[in-house]
């Protein structure tokens, strides 16, 4: 080959690397567009400097030190504060790549930092990089990403608001430019065609020529109206309704969270620490509660009405609330830190709250309604606080005083019709279902704990996995208290605060967190609590006392504590505690009759625990062993030439004719694909040319005397060895 066709063949491979640096980039315009990402150039150089490092050849190791030493100056660059090419941040960085491998084998996608997800992007990045660098000139066939390129733009101008028209333009004529191209290579290479310059301008002339011609005769050409519907729309409601028929389709993750206007399907658990409180004991605490059921989930009325006080101000100034007599309170200090970013302020389950001391500045809204307090600056904006110290009073009711509420006062009107309100069209059976638990109880306490007893039945199971969404024409509590008796928190919660105001009985749903997980640190008691405690239960409102929580959901118990006047000891309800009351005692029996109900439950509900971690550890076992192979399968043409040059070293005799035979192998998985009815010399012409050797020639002229000529090769092995092995080599370059 003469040098003017080499460089020639340089000119072109430099061409076509540009021409796959400008396809690439069609890819990263999207992700500008549609995401936040931002910094777009730093990867397009990143791109331009891996392409380089492949078109020079730069030993694979080398490449290596310095793409990775890129990828870091980037990272640093990016996402540190401190000073480029300081190392103190590396420490921190192997931290979060620690914790977000974490987040990786736990499902956890949505909790992956922003570093390693720009880290990731990066390796994705030199994946594409390296498919170019092979596709060109290994292959020296770009249509298959080319093809790839034009569904993904394709796909994301139907299904995104990018707009794909001019990148599709610009695809079809860098596409068609590359094809052209790589065919002119092609025969220069294998057909050993030599091409004058002028023949060369000729051929790109005409190339160039037919494309402008199609693109202009695309834009001139009267166009078909869209023949098929938009599929979004159908699509998206198909997803929805399939999610809402299987629980597992739709997911949702445990933790708070505002709207609460589609309840139902399964959660998934997470461990992530929302806050950390030292309170003198255990108790739920409160963000809101919400007043209006819609047959699907919650909401509240926007309300205007609300309190202003100032960081540490004295509550009991604003006249939100009255203690009554029969209410016996204990005063109560806890410093709550968060690790969430909320505006609201948590605080304790039907405590009194008296005072919030947090940051200078602090102004705090409180709205009665809801029952929900926010922090916000001087100026009106939201803000989240961090640290801040609740002082209350927890309270402890009277059931005697409870006892005595048998319907409402004349001071209640607003707040009943507020807090029985229920949708209409709600199904009859279940209006039915409240009266019959309750009549045969005269006062509210009485008929509220009815209703909050029947969930301890043994056809209500406490689960958050398997649960669906309600029929597009169905109840979310109908479905629940008939159909499939399977649920958490809001399942239950729900139900019973619909089935009270079915009996009329004022009620509300709040919403909030357990106590979470107590701990001893240095001598002082410390409460953990993540999103896996958040909770929901019920509010029943009680004329001359107010709200008074209970705990419908199987499992909990509410921390909630009560005594009762009429007898000499007090009755608390708490776990710790031995219940005297009638009421207590019935619940205790009716507990020890379920008792082997539940442990069946739990003992089935352990060994599907176990069959899960066992199917999911021969799962990630078996992936990984597929992905192994993949890996190896993909890069064979790295290792296989390594591994039969390490087993023919040794070995001697008659070897030669086996070797060229795997040599051949070899070739065409290295791209260089004999075509049919090429002869052997030819073919071995073809492969020295583009390793710019003579190795393959003298192989196969050794090769065709033993096969056509009948030579003994008991003595060729030793000396075509080291030309096999050298070519070999080269393969795998």
């Amino acid at each position: 080959m003469n040098v003017t066709t080499e460089r020639l063949e340089g000119f072109m491979h430099v061409i076509m690397y540009v021409f796959g640096l400008l396809l690439i980039t069609e890819w990263l315009r999207p992700v500008d567009k549609l995401t936040d990402t931002g910094n777009i150039s730093i990867f397009i150089l990143f791109l331009l400097y891996s392409l380089l490092l492949n078109y020079f050849r730069i030993h694979w190791s080398i490449r290596f030190i310095l793409i990775s030493a890129y990828i870091m100056i980037s990272l640093q660059f990016l996402h540190s504060k401190d000073a480029l090419f300081q190392l103190s941040w590396l420490k921190g960085l192997l931290e979060d790549f620690k914790g977000n491998l974490g987040f990786i084998y736990d499902g956890n996608w949505e909790l992956i930092t922003n570093p390693f997800r720009t880290f990731l992007f990066f390796v994705l990045l030199w994946l594409v990089t390296y498919l170019i660098h092979y596709w060109v000139m290994v292959r020296q066939s770009i249509f298959f990403f080319f093809l790839l390129t034009v569904i993904f733009i394709s796909v994301l101008d139907t299904f995104t608001p990018y707009v794909g028209d001019k990148a599709m333009i610009r695809i079809i004529i860098i596409g068609f430019l590359m094809l052209g191209l790589l065919s002119l290579q092609r025969l220069m290479i294998q057909e050993r065609i030599k091409f004058s310059m002028a023949s060369i301008n000729k051929w790109i002339l005409m190339l160039t020529g037919m494309i402008l011609v199609s693109v202009l005769v695309g834009f001139v050409a009267p166009k078909f109206s869209p023949q098929w519907p938009d599929p979004v729309p159908y699509i998206t409601s198909y997803s929805d309704k399939a999610g809402k028929e299987d629980g597992d389709s739709k997911r949702k993750s445990v933790g708070y969270d505002e709207d609460d206007s589609d309840l139902g399907g399964s959660i998934e658990p997470d461990s992530s620490i929302v806050f950390y409180n030292n309170a003198p004991a255990g108790h739920y605490w409160k963000v809101e509660s919400k007043d209006i059921y819609t047959g699907k989930g919650w909401v509240s009325l926007l309300e205007t009405d609300f309190h202003t006080f100032s960081n540490g101000q004295d509550m009991a100034s604003l006249d939100i609330y009255d203690v009554p007599e029969v209410v016996r309170t204990e005063e109560m200090t806890a410093k709550v830190s968060m690790t969430e970013s909320y505006s609201h302020i948590l605080h304790p389950q039907s405590g009194y709250l008296k005072k919030i001391e947090g940051k200078n500045g602090m102004d705090f809204k409180y709205y009665q309604g809801m029952d929900k307090v926010i922090s916000e600056q001087d100026n009106g904006k939201l803000l989240s606080m961090k640290e801040y110290e609740l002082v209350y009073d927890m309270p402890r009711f009277d059931i005697a005083a409870l006892r005595k509420v048998t319907g409402p006062d004349e001071s209640m009107d607003l707040l009943m019709e507020k807090n029985t309100q229920l949708p209409e069209g709600l199904p009859n059976r279940i209006y039915e279902l409240g009266s019959r638990l309750t009549r045969n109880e005269t006062n509210w306490y009485d008929k509220a704990k009815a209703i909050e007893d029947y969930f301890d039945g043994p056809e209500f199971i406490y689960s958050k996995d398997d649960i669906p969404y309600p029929e597009s024409n169905q109840d979310y509590v109908d479905q629940f208290l008939f159909e499939t008796q399977l649920g958490y928190c809001d399942n239950f919660s729900s139900a019973m605060v619909v089935l009270l105001r079915a009996a009329n009985i004022p009620a509300r749903w709040v919403k909030g967190y357990t106590e979470g997980e107590k701990s001893i640190l240095d001598g002082e008691t410390i409460y953990k609590v993540t999103n896996n405690n958040a909770h929901s239960w019920v509010e029943v409102y009680f004329s001359g006392i107010g709200w008074v929580p209970f705990e419908p959901t199987k499992g909990f118990n509410g921390e909630v504590q009560f005594y009762d006047s009429e007898l000499k000891q007090e009755v608390i309800k708490n776990p710790e505690e031995t219940p005297i009351n009638e009421e207590q005692t019935k619940k205790e029996t009716r507990e020890r009759r379920d008792t082997p109900d539940r442990e069946t439950h739990s003992s089935v509900k352990m060994g599907i625990e176990n069959m899960r971690g066992f199917l999911k550890w021969t799962a990630i076992i078996l992936s990984g062993l597929l992905i192994l192979a993949s890996i190896g399968y993909f890069f064979r043409r790295k290792w296989i030439p390594h591994l039969q040059i390490f087993r023919y070293k040794r070995k001697t005799g008659a070897q030669f004719s086996t070797a060229y035979l795997i040599l051949l192998k070899q070739l065409k998985r290295a791209g260089l694909v004999r075509p049919e009815g090429q002869t052997l010399r030819e073919y071995a012409a073809y492969v020295d040319a583009v390793y710019d050797t003579e190795e393959m020639s003298e192989l196969t002229a050794g090769y065709e005397l033993m096969i056509y000529r009948g030579d003994v090769e008991d003595d060729e092995w030793k000396h075509f060895q080291m030309d096999w092995e050298s070519l070999m080599r080269k393969t795998s370059s």
